[in-house]
């Protein structure tokens, strides 16, 4: 007779899940050469709203529910987008518990490159090659782009050799009936072939131009991009009423809104006590992780800290979680979670602290130093800039924020990390491409930083 594992698949594929996230982002965050903020925000968004439903799943009484359990919660998860269900599937299938028959379908193709697609109402996108003249003559006919209010720009490494980004514009209305919110183009890219910046110049106006070499994006006299293709996603509440959203609500009728997958829950209280306090301390250790979604707070957020701690969670819990009477159950996740907090140190008590009850002998011991740039080699990670005419909605007024992946000092051999520099209005910056492909000494000076030739940033220092 085979062996049958007392855990259900699709509770050993929810655990799984965790596991990889968790590996993965150590193996993305143990270099600062090789560090890749999208994937590592990505990898913790997961387990905000999706760790819960895995403790209640591991606790739960009987086999069947813990088989059902987990099943509703994988369903749910897989229903937030595309992407995310193509990585359950792959990784599920990779660690031996391939689950893809019990998720939802995967929603429709996008449509061919050129045309636009709606993702959401009143927000569309559209991939951009050398092809799409039309697309860019619709923008052109419809939208005054020679006036288009430049909004902010980002340039980021991700891994060791990619570089992708976004700018975002304000489009000013050609069209009747249009209304008081101005439209907002955003274009994301990935490895540009060409990239010229500087924010001294005008950077009023936005030209895009399709053909056999690719898309190149002018931005005023400060700027312009060259690229393969861009992706637009174009925000604008009113779109419908322009001749091109008119032909385009003829052809595609908006499809009655889907609700998508529900979110249900055993009435079992045995995820109460232990298992809910424990996966409490783990979702807020990921949201301490997710800080890398803000370019100002990569550099601080605790990775290191918290893939220590949590490293082989997964199997851990669903032990925990096995165990049958209530007290030594809560015991045992009382255990796995003083365990945690020896492994991941006073920097994971430090991430959870004010969300849960730390251990005493845990806590961090006065404020920890936060990174500055150094005069050591340096590579540059990251470029984030917002202009003086941002709008208030933004919070912030003009500023700019580089991180570097800069090598630890006295030790040549250790894993490079991160360091960051903000400026505030008033701030400059200029920047080529170049300034990504060499490692350099960062030259700082109160008011200024120069990154070799290629970059200088001057302003009021940023106290963040």
């Amino acid at each position: 007779m085979p062996f049958r594992s007392r855990h259900p698949r699709t509770l050993l594929a929810y655990a799984a899940l965790l596991d990889h996230s968790i590996e993965r982002i150590a193996e993305v965050s143990a270099d600062a050469r090789e560090f890749d903020r999208e994937e590592i925000y990505r990898l913790t968004d997961v387990w905000d709203n999706n760790t819960a439903a895995l403790f209640a799943a591991a606790a739960a009484r009987f086999r069947w529910t813990r088989a059902l359990q987990a099943r509703w919660a994988l369903r749910w998860m897989a229903d937030f987008s595309p992407a995310r269900r193509a990585w359950m599937v792959e990784r599920t299938a990779a660690a031996g518990v391939p689950v893809e028959r019990f998720l939802p379908r995967p929603a429709p193709v996008p449509a061919a490159p050129g045309q636009w697609h709606r993702f959401y109402r009143g927000f569309m996108t559209a991939e951009l090659d050398g092809s799409g003249d039309e697309l860019t003559e619709g923008l052109a006919a419809e939208y005054d782009l020679p006036a288009a209010g430049f909004r902010g720009l980002l340039v980021e490494r991700r891994g060791a050799d990619r570089l992708d980004g976004w700018c975002e514009f304000e489009l000013p209305r050609r069209y009747a009936g249009g209304g008081p919110r101005a439209a907002r183009l955003t274009v994301l890219f990935e490895d540009p072939e060409g990239l010229r910046f500087d924010g001294g110049r005008d950077t009023t106006g936005l030209s895009l131009e399709a053909g056999p070499d690719g898309v190149v994006l002018r931005l005023g006299a400060a700027g312009v991009l060259r690229c393969r293709s861009v992706r637009l996603n174009l925000d604008d509440d009113h779109w419908e009423v322009s001749p091109t959203g008119r032909r385009f609500a003829a052809a595609h009728p908006e499809r009655r809104e889907r609700h998508g997958v529900r979110q249900w829950t055993l009435p079992i209280s045995r995820s109460a006590g232990g298992p809910a306090d424990a996966g409490w301390v783990l979702r807020t250790a990921m949201i301490a992780a997710r800080r890398v979604r803000f370019a100002g707070s990569a550099a601080d957020a605790p990775l290191r800290a918290v893939t220590t701690a949590l490293a082989g969670a997964g199997p851990r819990i669903l032990a925990a979680g096995a165990v049958r009477r209530r007290a030594d159950r809560n015991a045992a996740f009382e255990a796995l979670v003083a365990d945690w907090f020896r492994r991941g140190g006073p920097d994971f008590a430090e991430a959870v602290t004010g969300y849960v009850t730390v251990p005493e002998e845990f806590r961090l011991v006065g404020p920890r130093a936060r990174p500055t740039v150094r005069a050591l080699p340096a590579r540059l990670a990251l470029v984030l800039y917002r202009p003086p005419s941002t709008p208030v909605e933004y919070s912030r007024p003009a500023h700019a924020r580089l991180v570097f992946a800069q090598a630890a000092a006295g030790d040549p051999d250790a894993p490079w990390i991160l360091r960051s520099q903000g400026f505030e209005h008033p701030v400059a910056l200029a920047f080529t491409l170049d300034a990504f492909r060499h490692a350099a000494v960062p030259e700082s000076a109160p008011d200024r930083l120069a990154f070799g030739p290629h970059l200088t940033a001057t302003g009021t220092p940023d106290p963040y």
